[in-house]
């Protein structure tokens, strides 16, 4: 399906995609397990399911958000946002029926423990965290979301350089500097991707 073909009010993914569909071709060409934490309105969900598994073949793909917004969103809004979200995925799964989308209605924190939990720790081939701007909730995505990625799969940094507040706690670099720096010889950067987004692998348990 073409852009066309889906609901959209806003576009922050569109892009980086070319930038996503070369890293990946590299570094996982056959994903089978992805996380994806903040799905908004499905764009770069749907990106996933169309791009990122091996056509025809099983995917598993978790997409956690409390669809309630954060202090950049007008909450009134939000119903209709996640409305989008689900229309948009059940057409996007039309057309790669392989890929089963699991959405996880719920805070981050406690929706990643639960996958912990439930047995996913160790088992993620790409986890994406593009959730909450605030520095303490990115810094819990990032912790959990290294525990459930496997060895040497990938976890990416969603807007690394955003600036909305002048406040460091309310904007994701502070934490994700706190991240890899007190996960350093557990991750390495990944070389050759303009710097907006984060791109990390996980090189030890």
């Amino acid at each position: 399906m073409s852009a066309a073909d889906y609901s959209f009010s806003a576009d922050w993914f569109s892009h980086v995609a070319p930038i996503w569909e070369k890293a990946l071709k590299v570094l996982l060409p056959a994903p089978k397990k992805i996380v994806e934490v903040g799905s908004y309105e499905g764009r770069s969900t749907i990106w996933l399911i169309e791009n990122a598994f091996p056509r025809g073949e099983p995917g598993l793909l978790y997409c956690i958000d409390t669809w309630a917004g954060g202090a950049e969103h007008d909450p009134a809004a939000m119903p209709q946002v996640e409305e989008r979200f689900d229309s948009n995925i059940a057409r996007a799964r039309t057309q790669c029926p392989s890929v089963a989308v699991h959405k996880i209605k719920n805070a981050s924190d406690a929706a990643l423990l639960k996958m912990v939990s439930d047995g996913h720790q160790g088992s993620v081939d790409l986890m994406y965290i593009d959730g909450s701007h605030q520095a303490s909730d990115v810094l819990t995505d990032l912790v959990l979301g290294f525990m459930l990625c496997r060895l040497n799969g990938i976890i990416v940094c969603g807007d690394y350089l955003w600036k909305l507040n002048r406040n460091p706690l309310l904007n994701p670099k502070l934490a994700i500097d706190a991240f890899t720096n007190c996960f350093f010889g557990k991750i390495e950067p990944v070389n050759g991707i303009p710097l907006y987004q984060l791109w990390l692998r996980k090189t030890a348990p």
